[in-house]
């Protein structure tokens, strides 16, 4: 029997994960992971292009109910169709690109995008529906950075009040009777995908640290206190290589560098909140998804060529603060 569209994911006792991709081009087994790396690489991920095409479905949107001659609102068939060969233009670049997100944007798309039902109303609520189903799964990664942080500094994860949306996700099990013992999910959404990641890992409780070398989240293997990560930094040199060597200049320089970037990332995420919330007042200050990813994706490359040694502090800091600068002046 042929099975549907999707990512099917079976978790180890031992926090491995098996997953296998069915596209449209076939079936594939990706590569063996495991729960904490998947949770760490999902938390870093910069959604560059694919912010940029929502925001251009939200702007596309506000064109989409216009006022006739005799003030009676329309829609705008033209706008309606122009997103909707966005998404499928989408969908089928990352098919191409990435098929594991070209794949779970397309399920998503077909499971939760209502069908045309000819009412003068259906265009407006599929367009409110695309946009809400194409931001999770980038709503999901800030969720999950804000746990992170909370596990790094020892806070109580509030999943009853501050991440609630996170257990209304449902998972669909795929009955196995071949392995009874290790139940396989079938997930048609990213964002469901990271969220059933994100809740079994807070359920792990896994120690979670900030690499003093490189500024970036990683899990200690052992419960002795770690400093440094295993990620390569310079030269084929990981941090756990190059950190005690230069934990003098760590603490004296890359310390300020490395706790700015942590600190913008938290005031860019605000203001990222802030442009979601229908009750404020849009301002300058508030970003959209794609001008936040490109800040993102600034700030990363400064840090990080500024840890190898590529960049000066002064333009490390520059780089991190330049969007706040030039944002505030607005």
């Amino acid at each position: 029997m042929e099975r549907k569209l999707g990512l099917y994911v079976t978790l180890g006792d031992d926090g491995s994960l098996k997953r296998t991709l069915v596209s449209i081009s076939g079936e594939t087994n990706l590569e063996a992971t495991t729960l904490n790396d998947e949770v760490i690489l999902f938390s870093e991920l910069i959604f560059d292009f694919y912010a940029f095409i929502v925001d251009r479905i939200r702007l596309s949107a506000a064109y989409l109910v216009t006022q006739d001659g005799d003030g009676k609102d329309t829609v705008d068939m033209r706008v309606f169709e122009f997103i909707q060969d966005t998404v499928q233009d989408l969908i089928e670049e990352f098919e191409e690109d990435d098929p594991l997100y070209g794949t779970l944007t397309r399920t998503i798309m077909e499971d939760r995008i209502p069908a045309a039902d000819g009412s003068d109303t259906y265009p407006v609520t599929a367009v409110e529906k695309i946009i809400s189903e194409l931001s999770a799964v980038m709503l999901t990664q800030f969720s999950v950075n804000n746990i992170l942080r909370d596990m790094r500094f020892h806070v109580p994860v509030d999943l009853d009040k501050k991440y609630r949306s996170l257990q209304e996700v449902e998972f669909t099990q795929i009955s196995s009777f071949s392995n009874l013992h290790t139940p396989e999910y079938l997930f048609r959404s990213a964002a469901d995908y990271y969220t059933f990641l994100v809740l079994h890992f807070i359920a792990a409780e896994p120690r979670v640290a900030l690499c003093e070398c490189c500024g970036r989240y990683f899990i200690p293997k052992t419960a002795k206190k770690t400093l440094y990560c295993d990620r390569v930094l310079k030269d084929d040199k990981t941090c756990k290589d190059l950190g005690p060597a230069l934990k003098h200049k760590l603490q004296a320089q890359n310390k300020k560098v490395v706790e700015e970037f942590d600190r913008a990332k938290q005031r860019m995420y605000k203001r990222y909140e802030r442009a979601l919330d229908p009750n404020k007042k849009a301002s300058k200050r508030d970003l959209s998804y794609a001008e936040y990813y490109e800040w993102l994706e600034n700030a990363t490359e400064a840090r990080d060529a500024y840890l190898a040694g590529k960049l000066s502090e002064k333009d490390a800091l520059k780089a991190i603060r330049e969007d706040f600068v030039n944002r505030d002046k607005m």
